[in-house]
């Protein structure tokens, strides 16, 4: 039997796991009356910068760690240009066609393509749209508008609200290449859209074998 007021010994252990050590030494000085007393020990290299602590029975319930969270839940989801789902798309029966004024720049012709939502909900559009120009009989004028651009976000319309997709030619002379026949109408496809909407062309002629339409963008006009 120990005697009172003896030293406590503490085993001594040249090797083994750290666990075993931290362990070990916890119930000797347990032994001893050290009741509440927390031991460290120095991690292992590699596995962490601080030091490993071991609690007796009272500081048990604080201790225990909780569940892990999901991995997903610290991804940060990409920021995405498309509109709300409860958005519909802007479909023929919801829009106005309509062909802004022709401007001219460095020897180009520019001219907005309108589509305006004349619904009563929102609706959104999105890319191209299909162009072709016709004549007054409603014969197409050579091929449809090829696209030019970058696709650009969704563009989400209020009633009365518009987006435009330019439509792109040369001026006249610029090019050797003959300009087509004046068109009489403009038609187009929405994009995402198979029905196509009409709308007076105000003589827009393509010249110098240009024929460009970009994606739509909010707006009716550059």
């Amino acid at each position: 039997m120990q005697r009172s007021g003896s030293p406590c010994r503490i085993p001594r252990l040249d090797r083994g796991p750290l666990g075993a050590v931290v362990l070990v030494t916890l119930a000797a000085l347990t032994a001893c009356g050290g009741e509440g007393v927390t031991t460290s020990a120095s991690s292992p290299p590699g596995t962490s910068t601080g030091t490993v602590s071991t609690v007796t029975s009272s500081a048990s319930a604080d201790a225990t760690p909780g569940p892990a969270a999901p991995s997903s839940s610290r991804i940060t989801p990409p920021v995405s240009p498309d509109p709300p789902g409860d958005v519909p798309r802007c479909t023929r029966h919801r829009l106005a066609l309509s062909l802004g004024r022709v401007s001219p720049g460095a020897g180009n012709l520019y001219a907005p393509l309108v589509f305006t939502n004349k619904g009563t909900g929102a609706c959104h559009l999105k890319g191209f749209p299909g162009v072709t120009l016709l004549d007054a009989s409603g014969e197409r004028i050579g091929a449809p508008a090829q696209r030019s651009g970058d696709m650009q976000p969704a563009v989400v319309l209020a009633p009365g609200e518009s987006a435009y997709a330019a439509l792109h030619t040369l001026n006249k002379g610029i090019s050797d290449e003959p300009c087509r026949r004046p068109a009489a109408s403009v038609q187009a496809y929405p994009p995402g859209s198979t029905w196509a909407l009409r709308t007076p062309a105000r003589a827009f002629q393509v010249c110098g074998g240009t024929f460009e339409v970009s994606a739509v963008r909010p707006g009716s006009h550059p």
